[in-house]
């Protein structure tokens, strides 16, 4: 056993509103612009669609609505700066809607109804070319992150990835700096943008994220609980990028075992016609529970079917947590473990911090963000019969859980430790399993299924 510490990895120099944290990334903000634009937003400005939600459980402050449309103005100076792009404010008088109480289904149907009526109107503007036109900022109340019936899940069930959208709470309005970074950046990667890609690339070709959870809800008129199984997958290149997310929701994990294996073997499949190669190395993360027997013998059927394709694929299947009770210490950091620290346990098992602790500049001192940080259990599950040893293999996983973390780290929020594989699998899993129960409330339509695949992090 032994605790190594990988190589200082650079990652933003400035974070949006002006950060401290020494990161450079392949191409940053600070480097000239972003990563890749959607050329379509460089031809045209973007409208931002501005919708007030009021609330009379609340007592509405009086500068409410002025400090959502001198945040929507800063906002569009924020895409002009640092993205190099138009963003325009659609309406100097915004939307409203009035909701009596904003976790009842019969008053969220009222912003269902003045939502799809925006996007009705929108649709009839652009036709095909909405996608990426508009946005729609959604200004209301904080609501509970465990409250399905919410605003915010209303506006996924009714906008869902078609028209990008935000809900900005009135406690966003407080901080301003830190909110216009994170609501910049969330839609500009709404609209196909991508900020940057690793500086490193991962010695992998191919990455896919598994995130799991089960839908539970009770049908009207009827006692008992129904229960379906959701799985979404995250798959994502050696640059770090997620290029696509696919959600399915299954009646049992058999079915759900299935769908993940043929989407496994479908990404590993489109690589090799883009690349013209016949060997690729892929590396599935799964979050939540260690992926069954059944589901590593339908990985294995997949390999093997790709095998029988003349496809080498070399494999590897690792299990994130981070519902661990142990944290890694470094003296030398004033105590903050240096950012990568790994122990290994076995050559099966492993603890990583991979924020730690940052150096301010070149000689200044160590910064931890929230405290000491959270560790990584890193289990290797599964991997294909190499010349490499256990031991190799999981260190080679562990390599790309820092840098992911890293990715996801200088892309999103700061207080996240967590891999972009199986943080944005298990979120929109979740995220879908709550739309799922918000259809179903307020009587719309369900519509997930096999063939959603959504580009765009629409679920932000």
């Amino acid at each position: 056993m032994r605790a190594e510490r990988f190589g200082n990895l650079e990652v933003p120099k400035r974070r949006f509103g002006g950060g401290f944290i020494e990161v450079n990334p392949r191409r940053g903000l600070s480097k000239g612009g972003p990563y890749a634009s959607p050329a379509r937003i460089k031809e045209e400005a973007t409208l931002v669609i501005p919708l007030i939600v009021k609330s009379s459980v609340y007592e509405e402050p009086q500068n409410f609505k002025e400090k959502a449309m001198e945040f929507l103005d800063k906002l569009c100076e924020e895409f002009r700066k640092y993205f190099r792009m138009s963003v325009e404010n659609a309406k100097e008088e915004p939307y409203e809607v009035l909701i009596t109480n904003p976790y009842k289904p019969a008053e969220l149907q009222r912003l269902s109804a003045e939502l799809r009526r925006i996007k009705n109107e929108l649709r009839d503007r652009y036709g095909d070319a909405l996608e990426q036109r508009a946005v729609v900022l959604i200004f209301a109340r904080q609501s509970l992150k465990y409250q399905k019936l919410s605003p915010y899940y209303v506006s996924k069930c009714v906008l869902g990835h078609e028209i990008a959208s935000q809900v900005v709470t009135d406690v966003a309005l407080s901080n301003f700096d830190m909110s216009l970074a994170n609501v910049s950046l969330g839609v500009f990667a709404k609209l196909g943008g991508i900020p940057w890609v690793l500086n490193n690339f991962l010695p992998v070709d191919v990455v896919v994220g598994v995130g799991k959870t089960i839908i539970k809800y009770r049908e009207e008129g009827r006692g008992e609980v129904s229960q379906d199984y959701l799985g979404s997958v995250a798959i994502v290149g050696a640059n770090g990028v997620i290029s696509e997310v696919r959600a399915k929701v299954a009646s049992t994990k058999e079915e759900l075992a299935s769908w993940i294996g043929s989407n496994v073997q479908r990404a590993v499949s489109e690589f090799v016609l883009s690349s013209g190669t016949e060997e690729v190395s892929l590396s599935i993360h799964y979050s939540g529970k260690k992926p069954s027997k059944d589901e590593l013998d339908g990985l294995k059927e997949v390999i093997e079917d790709l095998k029988n394709k003349k496809i080498k694929v070399s494999y590897k299947v690792l299990h994130i947590t981070d519902d661990v009770n142990a944290s890694l210490l470094c003296k030398g950091c004033n105590y903050y473990p240096a950012s990568g620290l790994y122990y290994l346990l076995s050559d099966k098992e492993a603890y990583l911090t991979p924020l730690g602790a940052l150096k301010l500049g070149s000689s200044g001192p160590y910064y931890s963000f929230t405290g000491i940080p959270r560790t990584l259990k890193v289990s290797l599950v599964d991997a294909s019969e190499d010349n490499e040893g256990g031991a190799s293999r999981l260190t080679e996983g562990l390599r790309e859980v820092y840098y992911l973390t890293f990715m996801h780290i200088a892309g999103m929020q700061i207080n996240i430790n967590e891999p972009i594989t199986t943080k944005y699998s298990r979120d929109v899993a979740r995220l879908v399993g709550s739309v799922v129960c918000v259809r179903k409330k307020l009587g719309m339509e369900c519509s997930i299924s096999l063939g959603d695949v959504y580009e765009r992090p629409w679920f932000l």
